[in-house]
């Protein structure tokens, strides 16, 4: 139970920043107060998100012609003046990411010999359901996000994740009920936040590099196989000693919305190392909507 309010109130955290970051631009009325049309959820969550980071407010002063930009003397309560919302938004942390997963030793991207893994065969996607950062400087800035992802490890010759005669779970090649194993992987969801120090162009078409510490929550792992002239993705066992905690690096590179995204986890995919000591690497693509 407290696993799942523990769940809610990070989703809460990460998402209503982000719910007031949906938009780059606010307008203010002459007396300094959000419009109606963006509805009352909208409007606490920017008075929420304001104290927060202490956003300054920037009066758009019309001279010969031209719009400039300035900070305001006196903040909400100047009137007659109109007023635009500082966007402290998520930089370029990326909306989706698709990735080749590796099991690595501690020197990536060596694999792990006692797990030998299906060449080409892991594969990694990533979601986020929330964003938001702050900009020290047009050029620098911290960002963070929640991500839902899944993971997936194929195994080689014809092996697969399960029981051993000692009941300890470990890799094996018998068959199961009389079937032939053609191949057998791994697989997990994840809950995965991020926190990056990002040095980007002052334009948002820019180019830009990422890198910071990752927390990580594992969950739903299962080991599955696939029979010769059988039915795909039968489930053996569900609870494979996962190391349900993850401490990682990440790192992005890219211009504007497109970028490669890499991630190391610093410690051992199974507690107590069991079946194997072996450390998660992942090299992808990532976008921005």
């Amino acid at each position: 139970m407290a696993k799942k309010y523990l769940i809610a109130a990070l989703v809460a955290l990460v998402t209503l920043p982000a719910f007031a970051q949906n938009e780059r631009h606010y307008e203010y009325d002459e007396y300094g107060q959000v419009g109606r049309k963006e509805g009352w959820a909208r409007r606490f969550a920017h008075n929420f998100y304001d104290g927060l980071i202490g956003a300054e407010y920037y009066e758009v002063v019309e001279e010969d012609g031209t719009k400039t930009e300035k900070k305001a003397e006196s903040g909400k309560d100047k009137k007659n003046v109109s007023k635009s919302y500082r966007y402290y938004g998520p930089g370029h942390t990326p909306d989706l990411y698709v990735g080749i997963n590796l099991l690595c030793t501690d020197q990536p991207p060596t694999l792990t010999q006692d797990f030998p893994q299906k060449p080409g065969k892991g594969f990694e996607f990533g979601v986020a359901l929330g964003q938001w950062g702050y900009h020290m400087t047009k050029n620098l800035g911290i960002n963070t996000a929640f991500y839902l992802t899944r993971s997936r490890y194929w195994i080689d010759s014809n092996r697969y994740l399960g029981y051993k005669d000692d009941k300890s779970i470990g890799l094996t090649n018998a068959q199961i009920d009389g079937n032939d194993v053609k191949q057998g992987y791994l697989r997990y969801w994840s809950v995965r936040v991020p926190l990056c120090i990002e040095i980007s162009s002052a334009s948002r078409r820019g180019p830009f590099i990422a890198v910071g510490p990752e927390l990580e929550y594992r969950f739903a792992d299962v080991s599955k196989v696939d029979y010769y002239g059988k039915k795909k993705g039968e489930k053996i066992i569900r609870g494979i000693n996962v190391n349900p905690l993850g401490v990682n690096a990440v790192a992005r590179v890219g211009i504007n919305d497109f970028g490669i995204i890499a991630r190391y986890s610093f410690n051992s995919l199974f507690m107590n190392d069991e079946p194997v000591q072996t450390y998660p690497f992942m090299i992808g693509i990532s976008t921005s909507f």
